[in-house]
């Protein structure tokens, strides 16, 4: 293989790693959860990586690749969406797993994602109605009711079967809601500064529940399975994982990108199998095939119909307007 096409696979390879790492990643936080609270899991995982995260921030900032300058109106936004994805989807994704498996955590909680953000988009009057969307909405919903009768107990509306879905689903509608926040960041400020202060406001957010409910006692009687699994979840699936994520959408764009998102069920459904000892049935499969057909239609429309993003701030605007 030539070099140049070596190296034009390199960001398609990259998104096949961060996809391999984040569908591992649901069984690893389906352990971690099972060791840990929740909250806890998901506070010291932002802790952990935040020293990295600042170290890397800075010696952007000292080689003259980041500006750590930002409007007021950002700054607060960013907070606001790191706190929103550490309590509301990260740590409540956790918490979900509990009570679900990892392949419907891949579909509802991550995967359903891009159809609730069309949803939004649409009584936001961001996207307009096509064939595809008519089509894929209707389509992701009948998926979703087929991956959930694929359960033991079959779909009805008991608390101890739908619980984990309904979480799951929940979070999706806030992972819309961050989507739609974030789509008007990414474009103005690096992804490395992004990044580091958005899991910085989900540290400090989840920091009281910390300071709450760690004690060395509570350390201590963690078995190593729960280590592993902080470990693994903060270190491969957000440190390196988002740090590959950004590399490669930045050398394909968020169209290319985004097509990689449907490889998540397939990683996690596997590593469940091998990891939890999980099954797949033929309902999820079809209904999850249903799901990842529903998600490709509304989001090829979402990424060619949405409103164009804010221009870049430029550096000599960006210094004549209010910064932190």
């Amino acid at each position: 293989m030539k070099p140049n096409a070596l190296r034009g696979m390199l960001p398609h390879l990259g998104f096949v790693l961060v996809y391999l790492l984040w569908g591992i990643n649901i069984s690893s936080m389906k352990i971690g959860g099972a060791a840990w609270d929740s909250f806890v899991f998901n506070g010291l995982r932002y802790l952990i990586i935040l020293p990295f995260l600042w170290v890397y921030t800075y010696y952007g900032f000292r080689k003259g690749r980041i500006r750590l300058s930002m409007k007021k109106g950002d700054l607060g936004r960013i907070l606001l969406l790191g706190a929103v994805s550490a309590v509301g989807m990260e740590a409540f994704l956790s918490y979900a797993l509990q009570y679900s498996n990892a392949a419907n955590g891949a579909v509802l909680g991550r995967g359903f994602m891009p159809v609730v953000t069309v949803i939004l988009a649409l009584l936001m009057r961001e996207l307009r109605l096509t064939w595809r969307i008519l089509l894929g909405l209707p389509l992701a919903i009948a998926g979703v009711i087929v991956i959930v009768t694929g359960g033991n107990e079959g779909f009805h509306l008991g608390p101890d079967t739908l619980r984990g879905d309904v979480l799951l689903l929940f979070r999706s509608f806030l992972g819309a809601l961050y989507l739609i926040g974030m789509n008007r960041l990414v474009n103005r400020y690096p992804l490395t500064l992004l990044i580091t202060l958005e899991m910085t406001a989900g540290a400090v957010s989840l920091l009281p529940v910390v300071l709450w409910k760690v004690t060395p006692g509570y350390l201590a009687a963690m078995p190593a399975a729960g280590w592993y699994s902080l470990l693994y979840t903060a270190f491969l699936a957000t440190l390196v994982g988002f740090s590959v994520h950004n590399w490669s959408l930045g050398k394909l764009g968020p169209f290319k990108s985004s097509v990689y998102g449907y490889f998540l069920p397939v990683t996690s459904a596997i590593a469940g199998i091998y990891l939890l000892g999980e099954s797949i049935s033929w309902n999820q499969v079809l209904g999850g095939a249903g799901v990842l057909v529903a998600m490709y239609l509304v989001q090829r429309d979402r990424m060619q119909a949405m409103k164009r993003p804010p221009k870049p701030i430029m550096p000599a605007a960006a210094g004549k307007s209010n910064q932190a």
